[in-house]
């Protein structure tokens, strides 16, 4: 029969290793994730907004007030509609609707995190444009 050997650290140390490692990536994927469902929703916030323009011709000051704090709930700072339509234009001409700010990674470091140099939150720039025909 054989006796028990024993065990040392560097037994350990490649488990230890992998599970550092799959948390970074579990971490790294939940940031992405996230960043891409709140760009999914500026998305659609845009198109429903070209679409009512489509109607009336233009961005009203009304519709802008209230996409701004839609667009402000999901978390994008420093918005800039520059470019917009905000003027009304003839039937068939063209109204754009453009996007732009940042958006803030929810995955905050503190001073003490192991995942601080990795994961601090940074601003992501984002841009949407969108472009259509006055129908009204």
């Amino acid at each position: 029969m054989r006796g028990k050997r024993e065990g040392s650290v560097l037994d350990f140390l490649p488990v230890c290793l992998c599970i550092l490692a799959m948390s970074i990536v579990v971490t790294a994927y939940f940031y992405c994730s996230d960043l891409l469902l709140r760009k999914g929703q500026i998305s659609q916030v845009a198109r429903c907004y070209i679409l009512k323009m489509e109607t009336v011709g233009c961005l009203t000051e009304g519709d802008k007030n209230q996409m701004l704090a839609e667009l402000q709930t999901i978390g994008l700072r420093g918005i800039d509609l520059t470019g917009s339509t905000v003027n009304p234009v003839e039937y068939g001409d063209s109204v754009i609707l453009r996007i732009r700010g940042n958006l803030q990674g929810r995955i905050r470091g503190g001073e003490h995190d192991l995942f601080h140099s990795v994961f601090t939150a940074r601003e992501v720039p984002v841009e949407e444009t969108r472009m259509s025909t006055a129908k009204h």
